[in-house]
């Protein structure tokens, strides 16, 4: 899961995805994920968290 490698700890991943994010909108990231789109937006903010930028 790409969260846990990026946060590097299953348990803070699951935190990550179930609370809502200013990146996103507000919204949660694990109900992002029921769309195509909304995965896509979940990974760009991971990967800006990954290479240190604002998420």
């Amino acid at each position: 899961m790409l969260a846990a490698e990026v946060l590097e700890n299953k348990d803070a991943a699951v935190a990550w995805l179930s609370r809502p994010n200013e990146a996103l909108g507000g919204q949660v990231p694990i109900l992002l994920c029921e769309t195509e789109a909304g995965t896509k937006q979940v990974r760009r903010v991971l990967y800006a968290l990954e290479w240190g930028g604002p998420a």
